[in-house]
């Protein structure tokens, strides 16, 4: 099941993908079926259901703020069975609450959930480290922007280069037109301001996610770094590793 970008074919959703299969700089690779990302999984349909399930999933990660999760709430995800975390990468993102926009440069907004959600990053990564919790799959409502982000973070932290990470965050390109078609029923309100979008917010650029990562490094040391801040130890990211990687050839069962 799914492509060989990973996508496993939904009716409900367009961005559910498996990150495994990425290599590694020491030769390594993610092992597939360990973790996912998703665009929002609240529209999944019945039919959807039974196809994640089927995944073995037992872990859903919810990044998206407190408000979205009353304003649509989270559809069927009940009925995978698995244990969901909300870990918000930001407080809120609607109505007055929401933060004014004043930063209008992807990679600088992408910056600022370090700082605005640090227990979503710090949380992810400490519940891949237990293999117990993996199948995992994370999720935002378009997949492209918190996702990525969070993305970034697991396949980087596994030693995934650069230019695999920035080439993982474009695959979302093809689906925005359909990821935006079933947002706006959920997010009327906002059909406006999606229009006036800076371009590398519009879309989903392998420049935009390396210049982001440009930013990591100059402005926090990078990933390990950022998250030894937060309290995760070098221990936890070996254990992710461990959880998460394989050498070509191994036995992935």
């Amino acid at each position: 099941m799914g492509d060989p970008a990973g996508r496993v074919p939904l009716e409900g959703l367009h961005n559910f993908r498996d990150l495994g299969g990425h290599a590694t700089a020491d030769g390594r690779r993610l092992r597939r079926g360990r973790v996912y990302r998703s665009d929002a999984l609240h529209r999944m349909t019945a039919a959807d259901v039974q196809e994640v399930r089927a995944l073995g999933i037992v872990s859903v990660v919810d990044l998206r703020a407190p408000d979205e999760v009353a304003h649509v709430g989270t559809g069927l995800i009940d009925d995978l069975d698995a244990r969901y975390h909300n870990l918000p990468t930001r407080p809120a993102v609607l109505g007055a609450d929401a933060p004014s926009g004043e930063i209008t440069s992807a990679p600088e907004r992408y910056l600022g959930y370090l700082s605005e959600g640090p227990g979503s990053f710090a949380g992810l990564i400490t519940l891949l480290a237990d293999p117990a919790h993996t199948p995992a799959v994370f999720f935002c409502n378009a997949g492209k922007d918190r996702t990525g982000v969070a993305a970034a973070m697991v396949l980087a932290v596994c030693g995934v280069p650069d230019a695999a990470i920035a080439d993982d965050y474009a695959r979302t390109q093809s689906a925005l037109d359909a990821i935006r078609a079933a947002s706006r029923t959920d997010y009327p309100a906002d059909v406006k301001a999606w229009r006036n979008l800076s371009p590398d917010m519009a879309h989903a650029r392998a420049e935009t996610m390396l210049a982001f990562l440009g930013l990591l490094r100059e402005r926090m040391g990078g990933w390990p770094e950022y998250l030894a801040s937060l309290g995760v130890d070098a221990a936890t990211l070996h254990a992710v590793r461990q959880s998460l990687l394989e050498r070509p050839g191994d036995d992935d069962t």
